[in-house]
Protein backbone atom coordinates (compact mmCIF):
# COMPACT_ATOMS: atom_id res chain seq x y z
CA UNK A 1 0.00 0.00 0.00
CA UNK A 2 2.66 2.45 0.50
CA UNK A 3 5.44 3.58 -1.62
CA UNK A 4 8.72 4.75 -0.51
CA UNK A 5 10.46 7.15 -2.79
CA UNK A 6 13.56 9.47 -1.42
CA UNK A 7 12.54 12.09 -3.04
CA UNK A 8 9.44 12.79 -1.84
CA UNK A 9 10.52 12.07 1.61
CA UNK A 10 13.16 14.41 1.54
CA UNK A 11 10.98 17.17 0.20
CA UNK A 12 8.80 15.37 3.30
CA UNK A 13 10.73 16.16 6.14
CA UNK A 14 11.95 19.79 5.18
CA UNK A 15 8.18 20.06 5.92
CA UNK A 16 7.77 18.48 8.85
CA UNK A 17 6.64 15.29 8.14
CA UNK A 18 7.74 12.09 9.53
CA UNK A 19 9.40 9.70 7.47
CA UNK A 20 7.14 7.15 7.27
CA UNK A 21 6.73 5.52 3.76
CA UNK A 22 3.87 6.53 1.62
CA UNK A 23 1.21 4.12 1.70
CA UNK A 24 0.00 3.30 -1.33
CA UNK A 25 1.48 3.84 -5.47
CA UNK A 26 -2.27 3.44 -6.94
CA UNK A 27 -2.64 7.66 -7.04
CA UNK A 28 1.35 8.77 -7.65
CA UNK A 29 1.60 6.91 -11.40
CA UNK A 30 -0.06 6.69 -14.53
CA UNK A 31 -1.65 3.36 -15.66
CA UNK A 32 -2.63 3.26 -18.74
CA UNK A 33 -1.48 0.05 -20.60
CA UNK A 34 -0.45 -0.88 -17.39
CA UNK A 35 -3.28 -3.95 -17.77
CA UNK A 36 -2.36 -5.23 -21.08
CA UNK A 37 -2.77 -8.70 -23.17
CA UNK A 38 -0.51 -10.69 -24.71
CA UNK A 39 -2.05 -13.54 -25.77
CA UNK A 40 -3.39 -13.86 -22.74
CA UNK A 41 -0.88 -12.82 -20.39
CA UNK A 42 -0.22 -10.07 -18.17
CA UNK A 43 2.19 -7.89 -18.25
CA UNK A 44 3.17 -6.49 -14.82
CA UNK A 45 4.91 -3.25 -15.23
CA UNK A 46 8.82 -3.55 -13.67
CA UNK A 47 8.21 -7.19 -12.96
CA UNK A 48 8.74 -10.41 -14.60
CA UNK A 49 4.96 -12.35 -13.52
CA UNK A 50 6.33 -15.68 -15.28
CA UNK A 51 8.45 -15.85 -11.61
CA UNK A 52 5.13 -16.82 -9.92
CA UNK A 53 4.69 -20.14 -10.68
CA UNK A 54 2.09 -21.21 -8.45
CA UNK A 55 -1.71 -20.30 -7.66
CA UNK A 56 -4.55 -20.84 -5.75
CA UNK A 57 -7.98 -19.82 -5.48
CA UNK A 58 -9.32 -18.50 -2.36
CA UNK A 59 -11.82 -20.27 -0.59
CA UNK A 60 -14.61 -17.72 -1.20
CA UNK A 61 -13.82 -18.22 -5.22
CA UNK A 62 -13.51 -15.34 -6.07
CA UNK A 63 -9.58 -14.74 -6.20
CA UNK A 64 -6.84 -16.65 -7.62
CA UNK A 65 -3.23 -15.90 -5.46
CA UNK A 66 -0.26 -15.96 -7.55
CA UNK A 67 3.01 -16.44 -5.89
CA UNK A 68 6.75 -18.31 -6.12
CA UNK A 69 8.62 -20.24 -3.56
CA UNK A 70 11.89 -19.61 -5.19
CA UNK A 71 13.89 -16.79 -5.36
CA UNK A 72 14.15 -13.35 -4.07
CA UNK A 73 10.11 -12.98 -4.48
CA UNK A 74 9.83 -16.21 -2.31
CA UNK A 75 7.16 -15.69 -0.10
CA UNK A 76 7.25 -15.82 3.48
CA UNK A 77 7.28 -19.37 5.11
CA UNK A 78 7.32 -21.03 1.59
CA UNK A 79 9.59 -23.73 2.87
CA UNK A 80 6.59 -26.02 3.73
CA UNK A 81 4.91 -28.98 1.78
CA UNK A 82 1.41 -27.71 1.62
CA UNK A 83 0.35 -23.58 0.84
CA UNK A 84 2.66 -21.29 2.64
CA UNK A 85 0.36 -19.98 5.47
CA UNK A 86 1.40 -16.29 3.84
CA UNK A 87 -0.97 -17.45 0.54
CA UNK A 88 -3.37 -18.76 3.06
CA UNK A 89 -3.82 -15.52 4.56
CA UNK A 90 -3.58 -13.50 1.73
CA UNK A 91 -6.72 -15.43 0.63
CA UNK A 92 -8.53 -14.80 3.50
CA UNK A 93 -7.80 -11.77 3.98
CA UNK A 94 -9.24 -10.66 0.04
CA UNK A 95 -12.35 -12.64 0.58
CA UNK A 96 -12.88 -10.89 3.98
CA UNK A 97 -12.57 -7.30 2.45
CA UNK A 98 -15.07 -8.78 -0.63
CA UNK A 99 -17.04 -9.61 1.93
CA UNK A 100 -17.42 -6.27 3.79
CA UNK A 101 -17.26 -4.11 1.01
CA UNK A 102 -19.24 -5.77 -1.60
CA UNK A 103 -21.56 -8.31 0.66
CA UNK A 104 -21.78 -5.93 3.38
CA UNK A 105 -21.63 -2.23 2.27
CA UNK A 106 -23.41 -2.73 -1.51
CA UNK A 107 -20.58 -1.97 -3.88
CA UNK A 108 -20.54 -3.56 -7.12
CA UNK A 109 -17.33 -6.15 -7.34
CA UNK A 110 -14.14 -5.58 -9.91
CA UNK A 111 -15.00 -6.01 -13.14
CA UNK A 112 -13.77 -9.43 -14.67
CA UNK A 113 -10.64 -8.79 -16.76
CA UNK A 114 -10.96 -11.75 -19.95
CA UNK A 115 -10.20 -14.10 -18.21
CA UNK A 116 -6.46 -13.60 -17.77
CA UNK A 117 -4.67 -15.81 -15.37
CA UNK A 118 -7.66 -17.65 -14.76
CA UNK A 119 -11.29 -15.86 -14.26
CA UNK A 120 -10.93 -15.12 -10.54
CA UNK A 121 -9.98 -11.51 -9.48
CA UNK A 122 -6.12 -11.67 -9.78
CA UNK A 123 -3.36 -11.22 -6.65
CA UNK A 124 -0.06 -11.05 -7.31
CA UNK A 125 2.83 -11.32 -4.59
CA UNK A 126 5.75 -9.88 -5.44
CA UNK A 127 9.22 -8.79 -3.25
CA UNK A 128 8.78 -4.94 -2.98
CA UNK A 129 11.99 -4.77 -0.89
CA UNK A 130 10.21 -1.68 1.37
CA UNK A 131 9.65 0.39 -1.48
CA UNK A 132 5.71 -0.13 -1.98
CA UNK A 133 3.26 -1.82 -0.05
CA UNK A 134 1.40 -2.77 -2.94
CA UNK A 135 -0.19 -1.38 -5.85
CA UNK A 136 -3.28 -1.86 -7.86
CA UNK A 137 -3.26 -1.42 -11.39
CA UNK A 138 -6.06 -0.60 -13.88
CA UNK A 139 -6.82 0.94 -17.48
CA UNK A 140 -7.25 4.25 -18.42
CA UNK A 141 -11.34 4.12 -19.39
CA UNK A 142 -14.00 3.72 -16.83
CA UNK A 143 -15.06 0.71 -16.04
CA UNK A 144 -11.87 -0.71 -15.97
CA UNK A 145 -11.05 -4.00 -14.76
CA UNK A 146 -8.34 -4.16 -12.03
CA UNK A 147 -5.42 -6.40 -10.53
CA UNK A 148 -3.40 -5.56 -7.48
CA UNK A 149 0.15 -6.77 -6.18
CA UNK A 150 1.37 -7.16 -2.86
CA UNK A 151 4.63 -7.24 -0.99
CA UNK A 152 5.81 -10.76 0.06
CA UNK A 153 6.74 -10.68 3.36
CA UNK A 154 6.54 -6.98 4.68
CA UNK A 155 9.66 -7.33 7.23
CA UNK A 156 11.74 -4.42 5.89
CA UNK A 157 12.20 -1.37 7.97
CA UNK A 158 10.29 1.45 6.11
CA UNK A 159 6.81 -1.04 6.78
CA UNK A 160 4.98 1.28 9.96
CA UNK A 161 2.86 -2.07 10.20
CA UNK A 162 4.83 -5.90 9.47
CA UNK A 163 4.00 -9.20 9.21
CA UNK A 164 0.38 -10.47 8.22
CA UNK A 165 -0.71 -7.26 9.53
CA UNK A 166 0.21 -5.53 6.87
CA UNK A 167 -0.86 -7.74 4.38
CA UNK A 168 -4.11 -7.59 5.68
CA UNK A 169 -4.55 -3.83 5.73
CA UNK A 170 -2.73 -3.44 2.24
CA UNK A 171 -5.29 -5.92 0.61
CA UNK A 172 -8.28 -3.78 2.14
CA UNK A 173 -7.02 -0.90 0.72
CA UNK A 174 -6.05 -1.88 -2.91
CA UNK A 175 -9.18 -3.99 -2.75
CA UNK A 176 -11.22 -1.00 -2.80
CA UNK A 177 -9.14 0.80 -5.15
CA UNK A 178 -10.27 -1.78 -7.35
CA UNK A 179 -13.89 -1.39 -7.00
CA UNK A 180 -13.45 2.16 -7.12
CA UNK A 181 -12.56 2.28 -10.57
CA UNK A 182 -15.51 0.50 -11.39
CA UNK A 183 -17.27 3.54 -10.81
CA UNK A 184 -14.86 6.11 -11.58
CA UNK A 185 -11.44 7.45 -13.29
CA UNK A 186 -9.24 8.61 -10.54
CA UNK A 187 -7.82 11.58 -12.92
CA UNK A 188 -10.33 11.64 -16.08
CA UNK A 189 -11.84 13.63 -16.50
CA UNK A 190 -11.28 15.22 -13.37
CA UNK A 191 -7.32 15.21 -12.71
CA UNK A 192 -7.61 16.23 -8.92
CA UNK A 193 -9.46 13.36 -7.49
CA UNK A 194 -6.91 10.90 -6.21
CA UNK A 195 -6.69 12.26 -2.30
CA UNK A 196 -10.47 10.90 -2.52
CA UNK A 197 -9.40 7.26 -3.46
CA UNK A 198 -6.91 7.48 -1.01
CA UNK A 199 -8.77 8.81 2.00
CA UNK A 200 -11.73 6.39 1.39
CA UNK A 201 -9.54 3.22 1.03
CA UNK A 202 -7.31 4.06 3.91
CA UNK A 203 -10.87 4.36 5.60
CA UNK A 204 -11.52 0.31 4.28
CA UNK A 205 -8.61 -0.58 5.69
CA UNK A 206 -10.29 0.46 9.34
CA UNK A 207 -13.83 -0.78 8.57
CA UNK A 208 -12.37 -4.23 7.31
CA UNK A 209 -9.67 -4.51 10.06
CA UNK A 210 -9.95 -2.14 12.89
CA UNK A 211 -7.94 -3.97 15.46
CA UNK A 212 -4.73 -2.84 13.03
CA UNK A 213 -4.80 0.74 13.11
CA UNK A 214 -1.72 0.90 10.37
CA UNK A 215 -3.08 4.51 9.09
CA UNK A 216 -2.23 5.94 12.92
CA UNK A 217 1.45 7.05 11.71
CA UNK A 218 -0.22 9.30 9.06
CA UNK A 219 -2.92 10.67 11.10
CA UNK A 220 0.32 12.04 13.12
CA UNK A 221 1.66 14.07 9.82
CA UNK A 222 -1.39 15.56 9.74
CA UNK A 223 -2.14 16.40 13.23
CA UNK A 224 1.48 17.37 13.65
CA UNK A 225 1.20 20.31 10.58
CA UNK A 226 1.11 23.61 12.22
CA UNK A 227 -1.67 24.26 9.57
CA UNK A 228 -3.93 21.68 9.63
CA UNK A 229 -3.87 20.38 5.85
CA UNK A 230 -7.06 20.44 3.97
CA UNK A 231 -8.82 17.51 2.79
CA UNK A 232 -8.40 18.12 -0.76
CA UNK A 233 -4.59 18.77 -0.04
CA UNK A 234 -2.88 16.08 -2.00
CA UNK A 235 0.86 17.41 -1.64
CA UNK A 236 3.67 14.80 -0.85
CA UNK A 237 2.81 12.04 -2.86
CA UNK A 238 -1.30 12.08 -1.14
CA UNK A 239 0.63 11.33 2.54
CA UNK A 240 -1.94 13.56 3.81
CA UNK A 241 -4.50 11.87 2.25
CA UNK A 242 -4.13 8.79 3.91
CA UNK A 243 -4.32 10.74 7.66
CA UNK A 244 -7.60 12.17 6.18
CA UNK A 245 -9.02 8.94 6.28
CA UNK A 246 -10.35 9.73 9.46
CA UNK A 247 -12.69 12.13 7.39
CA UNK A 248 -14.01 8.21 6.18
CA UNK A 249 -14.73 7.50 10.11
CA UNK A 250 -16.88 10.81 10.22
CA UNK A 251 -18.98 9.68 7.57
CA UNK A 252 -19.42 6.37 8.86
CA UNK A 253 -20.43 7.04 12.37
CA UNK A 254 -21.89 10.35 11.36
CA UNK A 255 -24.10 9.42 8.37
CA UNK A 256 -23.64 5.35 8.30
CA UNK A 257 -26.87 4.14 6.21
CA UNK A 258 -30.33 5.17 5.31
CA UNK A 259 -32.93 3.14 3.93
CA UNK A 260 -30.51 0.49 3.69
CA UNK A 261 -27.76 2.20 1.48
CA UNK A 262 -24.29 3.54 2.95
CA UNK A 263 -23.37 7.08 2.61
CA UNK A 264 -20.07 5.75 1.23
CA UNK A 265 -21.87 3.82 -1.38
CA UNK A 266 -23.93 6.45 -2.35
CA UNK A 267 -20.84 9.50 -2.83
CA UNK A 268 -19.13 6.25 -4.72
CA UNK A 269 -22.39 5.95 -7.15
CA UNK A 270 -22.72 9.51 -7.91
CA UNK A 271 -18.91 10.27 -8.37
CA UNK A 272 -18.62 9.54 -11.74
CA UNK A 273 -17.33 12.85 -13.56
CA UNK A 274 -17.60 15.18 -11.15
CA UNK A 275 -14.86 16.80 -8.78
CA UNK A 276 -14.60 15.15 -5.52
CA UNK A 277 -15.13 17.83 -2.84
CA UNK A 278 -18.12 18.68 -5.29
CA UNK A 279 -20.00 15.44 -5.09
CA UNK A 280 -19.63 15.13 -1.56
CA UNK A 281 -21.57 18.53 -0.76
CA UNK A 282 -23.62 17.15 -3.19
CA UNK A 283 -24.18 13.67 -1.88
CA UNK A 284 -24.81 15.45 1.39
CA UNK A 285 -27.03 18.05 0.85
CA UNK A 286 -29.31 15.36 -1.03
CA UNK A 287 -31.57 13.37 0.65
CA UNK A 288 -31.78 11.32 3.01
CA UNK A 289 -28.38 13.37 4.44
CA UNK A 290 -29.95 16.51 4.41
CA UNK A 291 -26.25 17.63 5.60
CA UNK A 292 -23.41 19.36 3.48
CA UNK A 293 -19.92 19.21 3.22
CA UNK A 294 -19.44 22.19 5.96
CA UNK A 295 -21.17 20.11 8.40
CA UNK A 296 -19.41 16.90 7.85
CA UNK A 297 -15.73 19.08 8.13
CA UNK A 298 -17.25 20.81 11.10
CA UNK A 299 -17.50 17.11 12.97
CA UNK A 300 -14.60 16.22 11.47
CA UNK A 301 -12.43 19.17 13.30
CA UNK A 302 -14.57 18.57 16.22
CA UNK A 303 -13.79 14.72 16.58
CA UNK A 304 -9.93 15.71 15.65
CA UNK A 305 -10.42 17.88 19.33
CA UNK A 306 -11.04 14.76 21.35
CA UNK A 307 -7.76 12.42 20.84
CA UNK A 308 -4.83 11.27 22.74
CA UNK A 309 -4.85 12.43 26.94
CA UNK A 310 -8.16 14.44 25.52
CA UNK A 311 -10.14 11.76 24.91
CA UNK A 312 -13.64 11.06 26.04
CA UNK A 313 -14.49 7.12 26.67
CA UNK A 314 -17.15 5.84 24.07
CA UNK A 315 -17.34 8.88 22.54
CA UNK A 316 -15.98 10.49 18.53
CA UNK A 317 -13.55 7.82 17.43
CA UNK A 318 -13.36 4.33 18.85
CA UNK A 319 -9.43 4.37 18.83
CA UNK A 320 -9.38 7.87 20.00
CA UNK A 321 -7.34 7.25 22.91
CA UNK A 322 -4.94 5.95 20.67
CA UNK A 323 -4.05 8.85 18.12
CA UNK A 324 -2.15 11.64 18.47
CA UNK A 325 -3.13 14.84 19.18
CA UNK A 326 -3.33 17.89 17.05
CA UNK A 327 -1.73 20.95 16.84
CA UNK A 328 -3.01 23.73 18.10
CA UNK A 329 -2.66 27.95 17.40
CA UNK A 330 -2.33 29.04 21.13
CA UNK A 331 -3.98 32.61 22.58
CA UNK A 332 -3.87 33.64 26.05
CA UNK A 333 -7.10 35.32 27.24
CA UNK A 334 -6.45 38.61 29.35
CA UNK A 335 -7.19 38.63 33.00
CA UNK A 336 -9.41 41.50 32.55
CA UNK A 337 -12.38 41.43 30.00
CA UNK A 338 -14.18 42.23 27.36
CA UNK A 339 -11.88 40.70 24.89
CA UNK A 340 -12.52 40.59 20.79
CA UNK A 341 -10.36 38.14 19.25
CA UNK A 342 -10.90 38.35 15.11
CA UNK A 343 -10.37 34.94 13.13
CA UNK A 344 -9.36 34.90 9.45
CA UNK A 345 -9.94 31.28 7.83
CA UNK A 346 -8.52 30.89 4.57
CA UNK A 347 -10.80 28.24 1.72
CA UNK A 348 -11.87 25.12 2.38
CA UNK A 349 -9.48 25.97 6.27
CA UNK A 350 -9.78 23.91 9.40
CA UNK A 351 -7.95 25.37 12.59
CA UNK A 352 -7.90 24.32 15.98
CA UNK A 353 -7.09 27.57 18.22
CA UNK A 354 -6.73 27.02 21.84
CA UNK A 355 -7.54 29.78 24.53
CA UNK A 356 -5.11 29.76 27.78
CA UNK A 357 -6.96 31.35 30.62
CA UNK A 358 -5.42 34.38 32.88
CA UNK A 359 -7.22 33.56 36.35
CA UNK A 360 -10.18 31.77 37.36
CA UNK A 361 -13.23 33.47 35.69
CA UNK A 362 -16.58 33.41 34.97
CA UNK A 363 -16.92 34.31 31.21
CA UNK A 364 -18.95 34.05 28.36
CA UNK A 365 -18.38 33.56 24.51
CA UNK A 366 -19.92 34.02 21.19
CA UNK A 367 -19.29 34.93 17.25
CA UNK A 368 -20.14 38.01 15.17
CA UNK A 369 -19.92 37.71 11.33
CA UNK A 370 -19.74 33.75 11.18
CA UNK A 371 -21.57 32.70 7.77
CA UNK A 372 -23.67 30.06 7.01
CA UNK A 373 -19.94 28.71 5.35
CA UNK A 374 -17.93 28.75 8.71
CA UNK A 375 -18.71 26.02 11.82
CA UNK A 376 -16.96 26.62 14.90
CA UNK A 377 -17.41 24.55 18.52
CA UNK A 378 -16.44 25.67 22.03
CA UNK A 379 -14.72 22.47 23.81
CA UNK A 380 -13.99 22.79 27.29
CA UNK A 381 -10.43 20.65 28.91
CA UNK A 382 -10.62 20.82 32.33
CA UNK A 383 -7.63 19.87 35.09
CA UNK A 384 -9.30 18.21 37.22
CA UNK A 385 -12.67 17.60 35.27
CA UNK A 386 -11.39 16.73 32.02
CA UNK A 387 -12.38 17.64 28.53
CA UNK A 388 -15.52 18.49 27.32
CA UNK A 389 -18.08 19.04 24.44
CA UNK A 390 -20.26 22.84 25.70
CA UNK A 391 -21.90 24.01 22.48
CA UNK A 392 -21.38 25.08 18.32
CA UNK A 393 -20.67 28.95 18.75
CA UNK A 394 -22.97 31.29 17.28
CA UNK A 395 -24.31 34.51 17.73
CA UNK A 396 -25.38 33.74 21.47
CA UNK A 397 -23.68 34.10 24.58
CA UNK A 398 -21.95 30.45 25.18
CA UNK A 399 -21.32 30.70 29.68
CA UNK A 400 -18.13 29.19 31.08
CA UNK A 401 -18.35 28.63 34.66
CA UNK A 402 -15.69 28.70 37.45
CA UNK A 403 -12.58 28.33 34.57
CA UNK A 404 -9.36 28.21 36.42
CA UNK A 405 -5.91 29.18 34.92
CA UNK A 406 -4.96 25.46 34.50
CA UNK A 407 -7.92 24.69 32.12
CA UNK A 408 -8.15 26.20 28.69
CA UNK A 409 -10.30 26.49 25.50
CA UNK A 410 -10.14 24.83 22.32
CA UNK A 411 -12.15 25.91 19.26
CA UNK A 412 -12.25 23.76 16.17
CA UNK A 413 -13.36 25.98 13.54
CA UNK A 414 -13.68 25.34 9.21
CA UNK A 415 -14.52 27.29 6.53
CA UNK A 416 -16.19 25.09 4.21
CA UNK A 417 -16.54 27.80 1.33
CA UNK A 418 -13.60 26.38 -1.08
CA UNK A 419 -13.26 29.54 -2.89
CA UNK A 420 -13.69 32.69 -0.07
CA UNK A 421 -11.88 33.60 2.81
CA UNK A 422 -13.64 34.20 5.58
CA UNK A 423 -13.24 36.90 8.75
CA UNK A 424 -15.27 36.96 12.33
CA UNK A 425 -14.58 38.05 15.24
CA UNK A 426 -14.99 35.70 19.26
CA UNK A 427 -16.07 37.93 22.13
CA UNK A 428 -15.22 37.13 25.92
CA UNK A 429 -16.86 38.48 28.49
CA UNK A 430 -17.25 38.07 32.26
CA UNK A 431 -15.14 38.67 35.40
CA UNK A 432 -12.65 37.51 37.63
CA UNK A 433 -13.43 35.63 40.48
CA UNK A 434 -12.49 37.02 44.30
CA UNK A 435 -10.28 33.42 46.24
CA UNK A 436 -9.06 32.75 49.51
CA UNK A 437 -7.86 29.60 51.55
CA UNK A 438 -11.25 28.70 53.63
CA UNK A 439 -13.19 25.73 54.01
CA UNK A 440 -16.75 26.85 53.34
CA UNK A 441 -19.20 23.99 54.85
CA UNK A 442 -19.17 20.05 55.86
CA UNK A 443 -22.46 18.58 55.19
CA UNK A 444 -24.59 16.69 56.63
CA UNK A 445 -22.68 16.98 59.91
CA UNK A 446 -23.24 14.59 61.95
CA UNK A 447 -22.71 12.21 59.29
CA UNK A 448 -24.19 8.64 59.13
CA UNK A 449 -21.98 7.52 56.00
CA UNK A 450 -24.26 4.50 54.99
CA UNK A 451 -27.23 6.92 54.29
CA UNK A 452 -24.83 9.95 53.39
CA UNK A 453 -20.97 10.53 53.37
CA UNK A 454 -19.69 14.00 54.37
CA UNK A 455 -18.75 16.05 52.10
CA UNK A 456 -16.54 19.16 52.25
CA UNK A 457 -16.82 22.47 50.00
CA UNK A 458 -13.76 24.60 50.17
CA UNK A 459 -12.23 27.45 47.90
CA UNK A 460 -8.31 27.87 46.92
CA UNK A 461 -6.77 30.87 46.30
CA UNK A 462 -3.97 29.42 44.02
CA UNK A 463 -2.85 26.07 42.17
CA UNK A 464 -0.60 23.68 44.14
CA UNK A 465 -0.66 20.78 46.07
CA UNK A 466 -3.44 20.08 48.95
CA UNK A 467 -3.02 17.79 51.33
CA UNK A 468 -6.43 16.14 52.99
CA UNK A 469 -5.95 14.45 56.03
CA UNK A 470 -8.88 12.84 58.65
CA UNK A 471 -7.60 12.46 62.47
CA UNK A 472 -9.66 10.57 65.71
CA UNK A 473 -9.80 11.99 68.90
CA UNK A 474 -7.04 10.33 69.22
CA UNK A 475 -4.87 12.23 67.17
CA UNK A 476 -4.31 9.28 64.30
CA UNK A 477 -4.95 9.68 60.75
CA UNK A 478 -7.47 7.32 59.15
CA UNK A 479 -7.12 9.30 55.96
CA UNK A 480 -4.57 11.54 54.03
CA UNK A 481 -4.13 11.93 50.48
CA UNK A 482 -2.12 15.10 48.92
CA UNK A 483 -3.25 15.76 45.14
CA UNK A 484 -2.71 19.24 42.58
CA UNK A 485 -5.45 21.21 42.36
CA UNK A 486 -6.41 24.24 40.84
CA UNK A 487 -7.55 27.65 42.41
CA UNK A 488 -11.10 27.79 43.27
CA UNK A 489 -14.19 25.98 44.94
CA UNK A 490 -13.57 22.41 45.86
CA UNK A 491 -16.12 19.98 46.54
CA UNK A 492 -15.07 16.79 47.99
CA UNK A 493 -16.36 13.38 49.64
CA UNK A 494 -14.64 12.90 52.80
CA UNK A 495 -13.99 9.20 52.90
CA UNK A 496 -14.76 7.20 56.05
CA UNK A 497 -13.42 3.58 56.62
CA UNK A 498 -16.08 1.44 57.74
CA UNK A 499 -13.76 0.54 60.85
CA UNK A 500 -14.03 3.79 61.73
CA UNK A 501 -16.51 3.99 65.28
CA UNK A 502 -19.36 6.48 65.64
CA UNK A 503 -17.52 9.70 67.22
CA UNK A 504 -16.19 12.92 66.62
CA UNK A 505 -13.41 13.70 63.93
CA UNK A 506 -11.02 16.53 62.50
CA UNK A 507 -10.40 17.20 58.69
CA UNK A 508 -7.39 19.51 57.85
CA UNK A 509 -6.39 20.90 55.05
CA UNK A 510 -2.84 22.40 54.23
CA UNK A 511 -2.59 24.60 50.99
CA UNK A 512 1.06 26.05 50.20
CA UNK A 513 0.45 29.02 52.66
CA UNK A 514 -2.74 27.70 54.55
CA UNK A 515 -3.98 25.24 57.66
CA UNK A 516 -7.99 24.89 57.70
CA UNK A 517 -9.53 22.36 59.76
CA UNK A 518 -13.12 21.27 60.97
CA UNK A 519 -14.97 19.64 63.27
CA UNK A 520 -17.62 16.65 62.14
CA UNK A 521 -19.41 13.50 63.97
CA UNK A 522 -19.99 10.69 62.72
CA UNK A 523 -23.09 8.50 63.63
CA UNK A 524 -22.87 4.31 63.29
Amino acid sequence: MRCLLTSLLMISSLWGQSDVAHKCGFSMIPHADTHVTRSGDRDIPDFDESLLDESIVSPGGNFRIHFTRSGSHAVSGSGVSGTPQYVLEAALAADSAYKVIVDELGFLPPLPDDGIDGIELDIYIRNYGGSFYGMTYFEDYTPSPAYLVVDNNYTEDSYATSGLDALRVTIAHEFFHMVQVRYAHPRIPINSNPYWYEISSTWMEEKCYPEVDDYHAYVADNFGQSSFPNLDDDRYGFAFSYGHGLFGQILDIEYGKSNGKHIMLDIWQSLSDREATDNLDIVLNSSPWQSSLTQAIGKYALYNVFTGSRAISNSYYPDAVELPEVSLIQYDLPEFFPDTIGVNLQPFEIAFKKFNIATYSDFFVRSDGMGDEQIAYLTYHGYEDGSSFKSAIDDFWIACNNVSSQDYLILPMVNGDRTYGSSFTLQFEGSALPLEDTIQTLWPNPSLPRVAQPSLNYMISEPGYVQLSIYNLLGQTIYHEKRYRTEGIKLVKLPIPASSPAGIYFVQLVTKDTKMSRKFTILR
